[in-house]
């Protein structure tokens, strides 16, 4: 009788593609935060620039930006 083929991916296969995950997790996190923080400028300089309206500039701003990512097609169903 043939032993069984462990078909089970090792711990460090494991560990390797946890970390990739959460690296790329973290990269379109800062993307993310990086096309909010702009829009946000760009709401602030629309607005005449006047300060004390950071906060509802970053919350509109983060508003359009998830808004619009959810509208985007997903990149594996292009293909």
């Amino acid at each position: 009788m043939k032993p069984k083929k462990n078909n089970r991916p090792s711990d460090s296969d494991q560990a390797t593609r946890a970390a990739a995950v959460k690296t790329t997790t973290q990269a379109n996190a800062s993307a993310i935060d990086e096309r909010i923080r702009q829009r946000a400028y760009e709401i602030h300089l629309a607005r005449g620039g006047t300060p004390g309206q950071d906060f509802d500039d970053w919350l509109q701003a983060e508003r359009e930006i998830k808004a619009a990512i959810q509208k985007a097609p997903d990149a594996s169903d292009e293909a």
